[in-house]
């Protein structure tokens, strides 16, 4: 019997036509180069506390069943011109988690951009093929987390929600790999409004909330998964200026509105992308160290501006 190796794993995804109702996953929806991809499979065991002259229990029942499907990934572009069937290779995984895409096809300028949806949202049926055991999910919604440092490549991190489709022996999938080189986090703008500040690192939190459905017309109890809300959140941590460069207190205790820019990152079309917030809040200024020097340990939030505009991501 040979042993299943950790890393020879592949995580697929194909957005599906009717939520909640399987797709069948082929090489061609793998691709994606997934880090320390993990399912988490939740079937509840439901006790009977049925009173009998003996103290000994009777087996439990099984009840509703759902999964999660978690797994890094580096962000990069397309490496070509962006169109209807050229996409960076996170698509169909930030448009699960709660993002609307916009591909512009002008020549020269192409580019596709991520913006945060209240509707529209699909679904996604995944698997996590583990070297010979496919574990299957459907009905996926997600949240994701974005982060990097200094010199460091930015990493998408994915929390999936959905019903739990099953564990089964299954061939390897052999799909063509994305590969693109990602940029790093180097020669990168970091902009408060108009101040370019100093910084080693960034996060953002989506921090979507996902339910999954209750369904007793299913067989595992669950229909689909649903992102119920969203309260994207962050991290930064600028050096610390004189009040009359930036005034990082006067903001926090104001609330005032920041627009923020982080990119471009990468110097190479096609390749490159940048994060905008037209009204970023500093919801705490804490004291920081870096080599001895003084740094504005920022908490933030995303704040809407219109409504479904707190965070874009757009690569061009």
């Amino acid at each position: 019997m040979a042993s299943q190796l950790k890393d020879r794993r592949v995580v697929a995804a194909k957005i599906e036509v009717v939520e909640g109702v399987a797709e069948t996953l082929s090489a061609a929806d793998g691709g994606i180069l997934a880090i320390g991809p993990t399912v988490s499979i939740d079937i509840e065991s439901k006790e009977r506390k049925s009173a009998s002259a003996s103290l000994s229990p009777y087996g439990n029942v099984s009840g509703k069943q759902s999964a999660k499907l978690s797994f890094t990934i580096e962000i990069k572009g397309a490496g070509a011109a962006y169109s209807a069937s050229v996409k960076p290779a996170l698509s169909p995984y930030f448009r699960a988690c709660g993002f609307v895409e916009a591909i512009d096809v002008t020549v020269g300028l192409e580019k596709a951009t991520y913006t945060p949806a209240s509707t529209g949202i699909p679904s996604l049926t995944m698997a996590c093929y583990e070297d010979g055991v496919v574990k299957k999910l459907r009905g996926c919604r997600g949240t994701v987390k974005v982060s990097s440092e200094s010199g460091g490549v930015v990493k998408a991190a994915f929390e999936f929600s959905g019903v739990y489709d099953g564990v089964i022996d299954g061939a390897m999938l052999a799909p063509t790999y994305e590969s693109t080189v990602p940029p790093t986090l180097l020669n990168t703008p970091l902009t408060f409004d108009a101040y370019t500040a100093r910084a080693q690192s960034f996060e953002i939190n989506i921090a979507a909330a996902v339910a999954v459905m209750d369904d007793i017309t299913k067989a595992e109890g669950y229909a689909v998964g649903v992102i119920t809300g969203r309260r994207p959140t962050g991290s930064l941590n600028p050096e610390m200026v004189t009040v009359a460069t930036y005034d990082y207190y006067g903001k926090y205790k104001s609330a005032a509105y920041i627009s923020l820019v982080i990119g471009k990152i990468g110097s190479t079309q096609y390749n490159r992308f940048k994060f905008t917030a037209p009204k970023m809040q500093i919801t705490k200024v804490s004291d920081g160290d870096r080599n001895s020097v003084a740094v504005a340990d920022l908490s933030v939030l995303f704040a809407r501006n219109a409504g479904d505009d707190e965070i874009v991501l757009e690569f061009d």
